[in-house]
């Protein structure tokens, strides 16, 4: 398990002293990548943001007749959806709680294979569309 850290130093509320502040990030190298369990009997299927904000009519229709099996929502795409769309998120969250539905979440910001640091000068749509698709 690898460890990112940042640690900065934060002045308190009253403005009378400073604190040191370390945020920790745990990647994990134990998440599998390949799907087990049997549910891929097929190809699975990755979708980015603009897929799941755009077309989320057609992966709730399709998922639930059983003609896309196998989809897989990253948590990246998963987090810019909540972001921009809160009730496209909810529908993306229902879908995967479906328990008749073939709907998964990857984990990607916690696995040690498709974690993406943020570069110098890069936007945060940047580095996302990035870790999308490194993922």
């Amino acid at each position: 398990m690898e460890r990112l850290g940042k640690i900065f130093i934060k002045k308190t509320k009253k403005g009378q002293g400073v604190r040191r502040v370390v945020r920790e990030h745990y990647l994990r190298d134990d998440i599998p990548t390949v799907p087990d369990g049997g549910w891929a009997d097929g190809p699975c299927v990755v979708i980015d943001t603009n897929v799941a904000l755009h077309q989320i009519d057609f992966l709730d229709t399709t998922t639930q007749t059983g003609a896309l099996k196998n989809l897989v929502v990253l948590q990246t795409v998963l987090e810019e959806v909540k972001h921009r769309s809160v009730p496209v998120f909810t529908r993306l969250r229902n879908m995967v709680a479906a328990t008749n539905r073939r709907c998964h979440i990857f984990a990607n910001e916690h696995h040690a294979d498709t974690h993406v640091t943020k570069t110098p000068g890069e936007s945060a749509n940047d580095r996302n569309d990035r870790a999308i698709r490194v993922a």
